[in-house]
């Protein structure tokens, strides 16, 4: 996806959608300037409402220009971990250092990892703080309120997400086709 296939499909009638992805746009247009000043975006809100689609086209936008970046679903972000760490720890640490240093990361679906496992909850920390400390944004797509965010991750953690992201929710309804 690409902000222009998104236009070429048509944007959907929702107005506050329509909004949302002006301000996700406009984000874009600023790209180096806000990678440069370690913001990021956190789109939050119902399901299939295109908050991963806007993140995937910001990410395209940056590698069309050149320019490095990551796009990671949480539940494969904890599965490559848990398993290269087993397996190959060279491979596990290059891929970790890749995470925490990438110019531009998205993690796609934050709290659908399993998050009843401590060391789960570390690593998110870990890597979010990380990044935080090193002015690196980080682009978050999360079916979790904030409440829930604040339930299930530290006060700390989301404070530094709240301070360093463009905070958008997404309230409308599923925009996915049905099949058949």
């Amino acid at each position: 996806m690409t902000f222009s296939s998104i236009e070429e499909r048509g944007l959907p009638r929702d107005e506050e959608l329509r909004k949302n992805y002006g301000i996700v746009k406009s984000y874009a247009a600023s790209l180096d300037e806000n990678i440069a000043n370690g913001m990021g975006i956190l789109l939050s809100g119902n399901y299939g409402t295109m908050k991963s689609t806007m993140a995937v086209a910001v990410l395209r936008y940056q590698l069309e220009r050149g320019k490095a970046g990551l796009f990671v679903p949480m539940c494969s972000l904890i599965d490559n971990l848990f398993t290269m760490q087993k397996l190959n720890k060279e491979e596990w640490a290059k891929y970790e250092f890749k995470i925490r240093n990438t110019p531009m990361l998205v993690l796609d679906d934050l709290g659908s990892e399993n998050t009843d496992q401590g060391w789960i909850l570390a690593k998110v920390d870990s890597i979010i703080t990380e990044r935080y400390n090193k002015m690196r944004p980080i682009i978050i797509t999360t079916n979790l309120s904030k409440a829930d965010l604040k339930g299930t991750y530290s006060g700390r953690l989301f404070d530094r997400l709240r301070s360093t992201s463009k905070c958008i929710v997404f309230r409308g309804e599923s925009q996915r086709e049905a099949v058949g």
